[in-house]
Order: structure tokens, then C-alpha cells, then sequence
């Protein structure tokens, strides 16, 4: 049997469910966390910059990334229930995919969306709460 100092520092090892889910998410908060020490150091004219080359309003960049937080990430899950790709909406620095990230991020619906994506009703459901979902049922129905 391997030590624990043997098995911490074999590559190959194993996560179970719950501590790749944990490092996962740390990579995530490192991810965000690098990404506003970068994007703080930016002036004002790159960050019009980025926004012009993006097409993304550059309060839109603040709120989405220096902010700290995952709000407006739902449309990824809603999407993924849904059925439909982002190269279904023509890209990911398409107009329509700017649009949905935009209303997405802006939504009030945001711990009601939780709540039905993590139970699975959200293709049901989205007509009642989701302002992206006339959009959605219109991808589906292509």
C-alpha cells in the first residue's frame, strides 16, 4: 500500500467526484481572481479597446468580470438543456451570443434559474422567467 506522501505525489492518481468537483472550482475562482489582477491593471483606453474588438460594452466587461462574481453564467446550462451549441448561434463572439450573455447577466431570474437547471426543468420551464428563452425556442425550432 502507498503512503500518503507516495500517493500525493503520483500524477496519475484519482480524484473522487467531490474533490475534482473542489478543484474545479478553485481553478475557477484562481481563473477569475488572475483575470481581475490583469484586467485592473488596464487603463481606461484598453479596456475601450477590448470593448471595441470584442463588441462588448465596456461596462458589460467591468460587471462581468470585475466583479468577482458567476452571476450571468446561467445561459451556458440553459443552453446545454436546451440542446443548442454556441456554434449553433454563430460563434462565440457572434451578435446573438453577445446579446444572450448580455440579457443573461442583467437577468433578476438568476436563484429561480438556478434552482430549475439544477433540477432539470428549465426547457419547461424558461417561458415563465427567462428573458433569452424566445430566443432559445427559436435555435430549436431551426
Amino acid at each position: 500500500m502507498a503512503s500518503p506522501t507516495t500517493a500525493s505525489n503520483n500524477n496519475s492518481q484519482e480524484f473522487s467526484p467531490a474533490e475534482s468537483g473542489f478543484r474545479t472550482k478553485l481553478r475557477q475562482i484562481f481563473n477569475r481572481y488572475h483575470e481581475q489582477w490583469e484586467l485592473r491593471g488596464l487603463g481606461h483606453d484598453q479596456m475601450e479597446a477590448i470593448a471595441r474588438d470584442t463588441g462588448i460594452d465596456v461596462h458589460d466587461i467591468y460587471d462581468a468580470i470585475l466583479d468577482g462574481s458567476d452571476k450571468g453564467t446561467q445561459y451556458l446550462s440553459m443552453m446545454q438543456q436546451y440542446g443548442i451549441s454556441i456554434e449553433q448561434v454563430g460563434g462565440a463572439s457572434s451578435p446573438l451570443m453577445r446579446d444572450i450573455v448580455r440579457v443573461c447577466a442583467h437577468c433578476s431570474s438568476k436563484s429561480h434559474c438556478d434552482t430549475v437547471l439544477a433540477v432539470g426543468n428549465a426547457v419547461h420551464e424558461a417561458d415563465t422567467f427567462c428573458p433569452n428563452a424566445p430566443v432559445f425556442d427559436h435555435l430549436v425550432g431551426m
